[in-house]
């Protein structure tokens, strides 16, 4: 399923919030930067609520890599729903496909993707993905990235070794 044909039924988790008066920009629409937001926000509630405190898991998951391509604006006062799915579960590392909807809307504001590596705390070196995680994520529906997604993906976990 290609970006531009997501929609509500290729996710099977959400998280719900509401755009804040801050968010909207001078052109009076949600301001693209924010999203990212939306996105750490939405993976990291999702997170917690199914491992617990996710900086107690023995490893941290920093995030590596995102995207996002804009379809239309949303703005303040709006709820939204941000869509969660699995693209990849690698050794250390975990793809996510997210979208933003209008609250119970069928087509997304945006789609993205969002790339937590996960380091030893003290190293900060790649680490593998704890075991409550791999289990959280492989709950997840699995929408397929295509070719050029584990390309970058590799090059994201890549970077950090150097680093």
């Amino acid at each position: 399923m290609t970006a531009e044909l997501l929609n509500r039924g290729a996710f099977s988790v959400f998280h719900e919030l509401s755009t804040r008066w801050n968010d909207n920009d001078q052109y009076g629409h949600v301001n693209n930067a924010v999203y990212y937001e939306y996105f750490d926000s939405a993976v990291n509630a999702w997170l917690t609520k199914r491992c617990g405190d996710v900086t107690h898991l023995g490893a941290l998951g920093v995030v590596a890599e995102t995207n996002c391509r804009y379809l239309r604006s949303a703005a303040f006062p709006q709820p939204l729903d941000v869509g969660i799915a699995l693209l990849r579960l690698g050794r250390s590392s975990v793809s996510y496909q997210l979208a933003v909807f209008p609250h119970h809307g069928e087509w997304p504001h945006v789609i993205g993707r969002f790339v937590h590596v996960y380091v030893d705390p003290l190293t900060r070196r790649p680490t593998a993905v704890p075991p409550k995680v791999a289990a959280a994520v492989a709950t997840l529906s699995v929408i397929d990235p295509g070719p050029e997604a584990n390309a970058v993906s590799a090059s994201a976990v890549h970077s950090l070794k150097e680093n």
